[in-house]
């Protein structure tokens, strides 16, 4: 029996790729010359679409494939996913529910930890041998006492919350609505917030009321000893505000994982040394991406075969 039809959309690790090659024949999109050629080439025999939650897909692709049934997405995403499309078309979507909102707030804490214990500027301080003619005397922030801000209460905002609460800081947040279920302090203007803060943590999804957000006044209210970190989506911030507020010492320091046209980071923000930056490895550990490897061809496998799909986010026809 000949294996299904599947089309890729989205770059996966090398090892996924692979992976999905053994179980089915796989064609990627985002490798071809000419997308229409490509799709008018495999629209009849494309059974199968696998995305990521980053990357999404649209009405557009679904309209583009006859018989497609099923898309698969490797990732826990919601944002990018036309799910209202789906349903319209009675395509089945499923996704890898994979824990990645801790290992997201796991590096916000990383990077809150850094940045306040200036923990790289450390390093490179007794990497360059500098230690032993002079004690390093650059004094870091702790946490404990501390006020953090975060910004959106979701999966991932709860995710830190409760880490940085063992950690005995006070707790706000800021978002459109205010969570009866949380002993956290809400912040109905993002001002304020960050003004009643010395972290402030970006854990908002990209949508139109959070592209641009974090203003020139935001971080002149977050302040000289302020400290932001960005685990959200880069175009929620200001990057040239930022740049500027991070030389001329409006805010302390930053901590970020995402940038508005990564992977093409400014110049003027690698070479300050108040800044960490990483590259948009939220979800990057081990255990992470096994989940996603396995469970992105699990769904296509199990679809195929008629069994049922825990992971489904939309069933398909008559869902």
């Amino acid at each position: 029996m000949s294996q299904p039809e599947i089309i890729v959309i989205a770059k996966l690790p090398d090892e996924h790729m692979a992976h999905l090659e053994k179980h089915f024949t796989c064609h990627q999109l985002h490798d071809a010359a000419d997308r229409e050629a490509f799709l008018a080439q495999h629209r009849d025999k494309a059974r199968g679409l696998v995305t990521s939650g980053f990357r999404g897909f649209k009405a557009d692709i679904i309209e583009a494939l006859p018989n497609l049934e099923i898309i698969s997405v490797w990732g826990a995403g919601l944002q990018a996913l036309d799910l209202d499309a789906a349903r319209a078309h009675g395509i089945v979507v499923t996704n890898t529910p994979d824990n990645s909102k801790i290992a997201v707030a796991e590096l916000g804490m990383a990077l809150m930890l850094n940045v306040g214990r200036r923990v790289m500027e450390a390093d490179k301080y007794v990497k360059s041998g500098a230690w032993k003619p002079e004690s390093f005397t650059r004094y870091g922030s702790g946490f404990y006492g501390k006020k953090l801000g975060i910004v959106a209460l979701g999966t991932i905002g709860r995710a830190v919350a409760d880490r940085a609460a063992s950690f005995g800081m006070a707790i706000s947040y800021f978002g459109p609505n205010e969570k009866k279920d949380t002993p956290y302090a809400y912040e109905d203007n993002i001002l304020d917030l960050a003004r009643n803060s010395d972290f402030l943590m970006l854990c908002c999804p990209e949508t139109p009321e959070t592209t641009g957000l974090i203003t020139s006044e935001v971080l002149k209210a977050l302040g000289p000893e302020g400290v932001l970190i960005n685990i959200s989506r880069g175009v929620v911030v200001d990057e040239d505000a930022l740049i500027e507020a991070l030389k001329s010492g409006t805010i302390k320091g930053a901590g970020l994982d995402v940038f508005v046209d990564e992977p093409n980071v400014p110049e003027d923000l690698r070479n300050l040394e108040n800044v960490v930056l990483v590259p948009h490895i939220g979800t990057a550990t081990a255990d992470v991406r096994r989940i996603r490897k396995e469970m992105t061809v699990t769904n296509l496998q199990d679809y195929f075969s008629g069994k049922p799909l825990p992971s489904a986010l939309v069933s398909g026809k008559g869902s």
